[in-house]
């Protein structure tokens, strides 16, 4: 047995022991039974295009009121701008460097995989005692891809449409059972292209708006290419698209916290909202994600509703998605070992005073597509670094607070603090075990499947 396997058993029993001693109490205890967990994903969602982080468009009432009831956290960043690196990391705890789903740079046809090695949540869970289930509009997020693993039922949506994942969430929150469960669904709007129901069509868009721009994953690739230009006007319409399908998604999760209530699951189920990572409107220059690493691809929503709790609040520390799941094992009452790189944000959820210290931010990319790039950053504090891999470019720094746009590079001004970060980056990535990253082929149809999202040439 090697050890990660090893690693991986004893996880699964300390999970179980502790699951045990949780749920069946000590002493005079009396027990509460376990919740159930829900885990909404929105796939290409930066927070900053919904209403509760101060979008100036209501695209978002229904998530807004379970914001509001829920402990959110208001500066939380992915790490990544792509999704099988920051799901991965949400999934497991680990920055993407350690969980290994970084896709190669060698040839379009491979991609990064969740190695069977690496323990998830839904692993632990399962462990626990929990039933686990999940449903994935994103083919990069699907079992192909080793996101299955712990699941009892885990299955990609082919049509890639919110309806079909709210028909196989609905009939497992309408089905009776005597365990937990854990429900992860992850909707695919509002990642492009940009085409909401026709019954949202109308909101957000100027109608005397007569370009050519329409949301089509094509042009989009024509603008990252540099072969189609995009006004200021064009981009206007392409984030009222956007903002439709943000909209429309919003409904769909609706029905879903309806359902939960409806079945009476709602005072029995921790509900965690977050996206993978965000999009780019021109703010540097282009469209689409995965291409760099500004604020608007890694700033993305998270909030936690736990019924058992009494206090909502907006929490303004920094957070990261390897901080969900210890997170999520914490309030469950679970232990997931001493791999996790992330950090519990209970204490936060309590009220208690950040004791963290600067918390690195670390994201990193490699994509092949209409452009080859492979990048990483680094924030600390107020001040955040972005390394250019591939292709070459000098580093660039910005000052977060006073430029949370970041269009000020400040490397040239500020050499102490970019050495500080420079510094600080080699020192993390060389504490972080990196792993061999897993690599598949991919067939002719999943080819097809993933250049319709623009993810290959």
């Amino acid at each position: 047995m090697t050890m990660l396997s090893s690693t991986r058993a004893l996880v699964a029993l300390v999970a179980t022991t502790v699951a045990a001693l949780t749920w069946c109490g000590c002493g005079d205890r009396v027990p509460d039974a376990p919740p159930n967990l829900v885990i909404i994903l929105v796939d290409t969602l930066r927070a900053d295009h919904l209403h509760y982080h101060g979008h100036h468009r209501e695209t978002s009432p229904r998530i807004d009121d379970l914001a509001a009831r829920s402990a959110a956290f208001m500066r939380h960043h992915s790490t990544s701008s792509r999704t099988g690196p920051s799901t991965a990391s949400i999934f497991t705890g680990l920055f993407p460097r350690s969980h290994g789903v970084l896709n190669p740079l060698t040839e379009f046809d491979a991609k990064g995989v969740l190695a069977e090695d690496r323990t998830t949540l839904a692993e632990i869970l399962t462990a626990g005692g929990y039933e686990c289930f999940g449903y994935t509009a994103n083919i990069n997020a699907s079992d192909r891809f080793g996101f299955g693993q712990g699941f009892v039922d885990y299955q990609y949506i082919e049509s890639s449409k919110a309806v079909e994942v709210r028909r196989h969430a609905l009939k497992v929150l309408a089905e009776p059972r005597e365990n937990p469960f854990f429900l992860y669904l992850h909707y695919m709007e509002p990642h492009s292209s940009y085409s909401a129901p026709q019954e949202y069509r109308s909101l957000y868009v100027d109608p005397r708006y007569d370009g050519r721009i329409d949301g089509r994953h094509l042009q989009l690739n024509q603008i990252v290419e540099g072969t189609l230009a995009l006004s200021e006007a064009g981009a206007e319409h392409l984030r009222g698209l956007y903002d439709q399908e943000i909209r429309y998604t919003d409904d769909e999760i609706g029905l879903i916290l309806d359902a939960l209530a409806e079945h009476d699951l709602a005072e029995n189920t921790v509900v965690v909202f977050v996206a993978d990572h965000g999009e780019e409107f021109l703010d540097h220059g282009s469209v689409l994600h995965g291409y760099t690493l500004y604020q608007e691809q890694l700033h993305v929503p998270l909030f936690v509703h736990d019924p058992r709790r009494s206090d909502a609040r907006r929490i303004e520390a920094i957070t990261r998605h390897v901080d969900v799941l210890p997170t999520l094992l914490e309030l469950l009452g679970m232990d997931g070992g001493d791999e996790i790189q992330g950090e519990s944000l209970v204490p936060l959820m309590d009220g208690r005073q950040d004791q963290r210290g600067e918390v690195p931010v670390l994201a990193e990319a490699s994509l092949m597509a209409v452009k080859t790039v492979r990048q990483r950053s680094l924030a600390l504090g107020d001040w955040k670094l972005i390394e250019h891999l591939i292709p070459e470019a000098p580093p660039e720094l910005y000052d977060l607070r006073r430029d949370p746009g970041e269009q000020h590079d400040l490397m040239a001004v500020e050499p102490h603090e970019a050495q500080r970060l420079r510094v600080r980056l080699a020192d993390l990535l060389e504490s972080l075990p990196e792993a061999e990253g897993a690599v598949t082929t991919l067939s002719e149809e999943e080819i097809r499947k993933l250049r319709s999202l623009g993810y290959v040439k």
